[in-house]
């Protein structure tokens, strides 16, 4: 959930009640056409109950307390609302991670999910935190339902057979398989603060680093998990096989490859700094802090010359408090 956290941290951040800062005034938005009646959306509808709030907090406290924190700066509506997303993405996320579940039963679970989300849209939540997307979803009625699909086909495509190695095949594959796991997390939240629409693009692409700079960090765990993510077109050319990662052989082919999809993810970093203008309040700033941090990740994996797969490197490339000082820092100098 990584991609989760940074996303919704950032996106969080132009509802932030900071002193000098009043908040977003609400714009008129055409209405999206969904299968209920706005009745159907009432606050604590069919299943929701009065701890469902407290209890989205306890998850928040258990996996991102520094999600929770950032709720508690919220307006009291918009807090509720991106709990409420949280939640459902969290859930999203314990099945498709869920170590003790075969593939098979994985697959399963994520039909049932969709299922459930269907239900919801059609009123009838199955629990209480079901009934508080089911009200956002009310609340929000420009929040497209695409997002959530596109993000639990991402979560199913890591669902393959018991045995095999799950890969990519392409950097065009690798990008949309980001997008769905983590772009779509701003394009669930971005409605929830009034944001423009020219706000979609860099949120996708910012959504879409995170995740690929995640996939660089955990190569190594992934390769326990039998999961090779670089795209398989990039390591046949550098005469690299999945086998070969899942050894753990950091090859030179190997660390040219990773070059290449951190200079991507770049790519997307830049993309996202330049569209964090489009954020009303304090969003700059935040997108800019979260650009700094993640490049910050990749300027050590250069500096370690693209070796994610040693145990020393790897215990190497990672960001300490101080760097993160920096990366604050640095943003609040960019954004003036």
């Amino acid at each position: 959930m990584g991609g989760f956290a940074a996303v919704s941290f950032l996106l969080f951040a132009p509802g932030l009640r900071v002193a000098g800062f009043a908040g977003n005034a609400v714009r008129p938005r055409p209405a999206v056409r969904r299968s209920v009646s706005t009745e159907a959306f009432a606050t604590d509808a069919g299943g929701g109950d009065g701890d469902t709030p407290g209890d989205i907090a306890g998850l928040m406290k258990r996996h991102d307390p520094i999600l929770l924190f950032a709720s508690n700066l919220l307006p009291r509506d918009v807090a509720r609302d991106a709990s409420a997303l949280y939640a459902w993405c969290r859930r999203l996320d314990e099945i498709a991670d869920d170590p003790a579940a075969p593939p098979e039963a994985v697959a399963d679970r994520l039909a049932e999910w969709e299922r459930r989300f269907d239900e919801l849209l059609a009123g009838r939540p199955t629990d209480g935190m079901d009934a508080e997307l089911m009200r956002c979803l009310g609340r929000h009625r420009d929040l497209p339902e695409a997002p959530f699909r596109d993000m639990i086909e991402g979560m199913r495509a890591d669902a393959v057979p018991r045995g095999a190695t799950r890969t990519v095949e392409t950097m065009d594959e690798l990008e949309t398989y980001s997008y769905q796991v983590a772009g779509t997390v701003g394009l669930m939240l971005l409605p929830l603060l009034s944001a423009p629409a020219e706000s979609r693009t860099p949120a996708i692409a910012l959504g879409k680093a995170i995740q690929l700079v995640n996939i660089l960090r955990d190569a190594r765990p992934d390769a326990a998990l039998n999961r090779v993510y670089l795209p398989q077109d990039m390591l046949r050319e550098a005469g690299v096989s999945s086998r070969d990662i899942l050894r753990l052989d950091p090859s030179g082919g190997y660390r040219d490859v990773v070059r290449r999809v951190s200079g991507r993810a770049e790519g997307l970093l830049r993309e996202a700094e330049a569209g964090g203008a489009t954020l009303p309040g304090l969003g700059p700033v935040f997108v800019q802090i979260i650009v700094e941090l993640y490049r910050e990740y990749l300027t050590k994996l250069r500096d370690a010359s693209y070796d994610n797969l040693s145990a020393s490197t790897g215990d190497r490339v990672s960001i300490t408090l101080l760097q993160k000082v920096r990366a604050a820092v640095r943003a609040l100098l960019v954004v003036r």
